[in-house]
């Protein structure tokens, strides 16, 4: 059984029926973190708003969820099945702290990383991971850390 950590990347496209990836990791010993919780929940809010006004933009997604809340029920089914997954110990929920926020200043600066990336693999490195499932390229670029491939699987 391997430490593996999922990206939101993963969370998203099994949401939107685009992959299995996340079914596939299951048996490992599976971490993510409230970083990557509420990157799934906004990105698959704006997605969603995407199908509905064929805009994604923040401004649309306020105004489409004012007018529309219920066209968004998916989307908040799925956050109820991966609040399930930590609730049942599936997959764990890392804190992120001091350090770690350390950590990531050295790692956007070192790998070119966007912030919410470096905090993930700060969290990573932070917690001794060194695998993470994701369909973001740049993780890749991070040398301590090795991209999950589902052939691997």
């Amino acid at each position: 059984m391997e430490k593996i950590f999922i990206d939101s990347t993963v969370f998203i496209k099994y949401a939107r029926g685009e992959d299995d990836l996340l079914l596939k990791l299951i048996g490992n010993e599976l971490y993510t973190s409230t970083n990557v919780f509420e990157e799934c929940f906004y990105k698959l809010l704006l997605l969603k708003c995407g199908d509905i006004t064929g805009k994604i933009s923040v401004y649309k997604l306020k105004d489409s969820l004012k007018k529309n809340y219920d066209a968004f029920k998916d989307v908040f089914e799925f956050m109820d099945f991966f609040e399930s997954l930590l609730s049942m110990k599936v997959v764990h929920l890392l804190e992120i702290n001091l350090e770690i926020l350390r950590i990531m200043s050295d790692i956007v600066e070192k790998y070119k990383l966007l912030p919410n990336d470096a905090l993930i693999a700060a969290t990573c490195k932070y917690y001794d991971i060194k695998k993470i499932a994701t369909f973001d390229e740049d993780f890749k670029r991070v040398d301590f850390l090795e991209v999950v491939e589902p052939s691997q699987l």
